[in-house]
């Protein structure tokens, strides 16, 4: 049986025909026109998985990449801060050795101790560094200013966390570092004195930190002194504490206290007579009136009573036999343990938490002893003025270590950031590959499609211009 073809089924054959070449065509001038091979995920299915996925991996390098940049500010930004901080403490360790000079005047000092003041004021500034609106040194709480000075005290008001920065999967770096590890990193390492009064560390563990004076305080001086001589003033000028000998030799001329310096004795019309000094080893001071002496041979024991307090308030009475004295200051929870059997003289004995001395306290103890406000000597000032040494280095590498710690993470930055775009540039690279049209071979699809609807539209014509006799045939 013949199946003759219908009008019908003729002009949809050649309809079909004819979209099928044009959507070739189409296609291959879209591909000439975006330079893509895939136009739309049927194109290539897989092909356009491929492409989505390292679109995703480009979106991701590009958001770690702001991050990083981002962080390399806060970086960069911290380190030339505590650059500055760590040149400003220099400074002031050169002040404090210059103060340290015994030929300086009380005048002199004070000068310095007004630049150590000047560059205190500094630091706080700078702990106070802000980048694009936020603290660098406040930890997480980067809103509000991590540092204020109450009085004579630098305040805190940061956290402890430090910032991180996620800039990779599961890869983190911290960008910022409290204020609190790098100004006031505490690292306890027990008491330390002066060693003006005698005064040393008890037994048993303390409470507190920072640095205080411990005032010892001179009540009264008892002994039979014989040979004429007498206490001036019932010893009211006295300084020394605990039990002394006063050995005056008369044949040599001599007096001594204690283990203290040998002095020539006054003589009869010497204008300190009736006032002579003597003193011990610790510089304990007695005063002795050898305007009636009778120039005998004197050893007598001399008693130095007196008191202690950390407050300056509360008093506490010494028997000079305490190892283990306990004292408290209320006011701010320090709780002391001392050692007085070897105490020999009154006065301020400075005192330091070792290891718990933040910058900002170490600075304003050396401006304070500059200043000398308790009239010290040369000598005990100059031995006071050292003990600020040790803390003021202690804080000075662990600011250079926290900046260390940021410049590393500075490079860590970036190197990760160069490997991003080494990476961004791979995946490109990859991208092109599967997305890319290749020009020279799209080119030649087009031009052949196009021949190929030229070709189908003029055979359409041909079959579409029919008469009756080809039906009746």
């Amino acid at each position: 049986m013949n199946i003759r073809p219908t009008q019908a089924s003729t002009i949809a054959q050649i309809k079909s025909g004819l979209f099928a070449n044009l959507a070739q065509l189409v296609k291959a001038q879209g591909q000439v026109a975006s330079g893509k091979r895939i136009l739309q995920p049927s194109d290539d299915p897989v092909g356009s998985a491929l492409a989505l996925s390292f679109r995703r991996a480009l979106d991701a390098s590009e958001r770690y990449r702001a991050a990083i940049q981002d962080g390399r500010t806060l970086v960069d930004s911290g380190a030339a801060r505590l650059a500055e901080a760590s040149g400003l403490a220099s400074e002031a360790r050169e002040l404090l050795v210059q103060g340290l000079n015994g030929s300086l005047t009380d005048q002199d000092r004070a000068l310095i101790a007004e630049q150590v003041r000047l560059i205190r004021e500094q630091l706080v500034d700078l702990a106070n560094s802000q980048t694009a609106g936020r603290y660098l040194f406040a930890g997480t709480a980067t809103s509000a200013a991590p540092y204020s000075a109450s009085g004579e005290q630098v305040l805190y008001h940061g956290n402890g966390e430090g910032q991180e920065l996620m800039v990779g999967r599961d890869a983190r770096v911290e960008t910022t570092i409290p204020g609190a590890e790098i100004f006031a990193l505490s690292e306890p390492s027990g008491l330390a004195f002066a060693g003006l009064t005698g005064l040393a560390a008890g037994t048993s563990a303390n409470q507190g930190s920072g640095w205080l004076d411990v005032h010892l305080r001179h009540d009264a001086t008892s002994g039979a002194l014989g040979g004429g001589l007498a206490f001036v003033a019932g010893g009211a000028s006295d300084t020394l504490l605990g039990d002394q000998q006063l050995v005056v030799d008369a044949a040599a001329g001599t007096v001594q206290l204690g283990t203290g310096p040998v002095l020539r004795m006054p003589q009869p019309g010497d204008p300190d007579v009736a006032d002579f000094t003597v003193t011990n080893a610790k510089g304990g001071e007695l005063h002795v009136d050898f305007s009636g002496f009778t120039g005998v041979d004197v050893n007598a024991a001399v008693r130095g009573d007196g008191s202690i307090s950390i407050d300056g308030q509360s008093f506490t009475p010494l028997t000079f036999t305490e190892t283990d004295l306990e004292l408290i200051d209320a006011a701010t929870g320090r709780v002391l343990h001392v050692d007085a059997t070897a105490v020999e003289r009154a006065g301020p004995e400075l005192v330091h938490f070792g290891g718990t001395l933040d910058l900002f306290e170490v600075l304003r103890g050396m401006a304070a002893d500059l200043d000398n406000s308790q009239g010290l000597p040369a000598p005990e000032l100059q031995e006071r003025l050292g003990m600020w040494l040790s803390e003021l280095d202690r804080n000075q590498q662990n600011v250079l270590a926290a900046t260390g710690v940021l410049g590393a993470n500075g490079q860590r930055l970036a190197r990760m950031e160069e490997s991003l775009l080494l990476s961004e540039v791979d995946t490109q690279g990859l991208l092109s590959g599967v997305e890319d049209a290749d020009l020279s071979q799209v080119v030649l699809d087009m031009t052949r499609a196009e021949q190929t609807l030229q070709l189908a539209q003029a055979t359409s014509v041909r079959l579409l211009n029919t008469s009756l006799l080809n039906f009746l045939r």
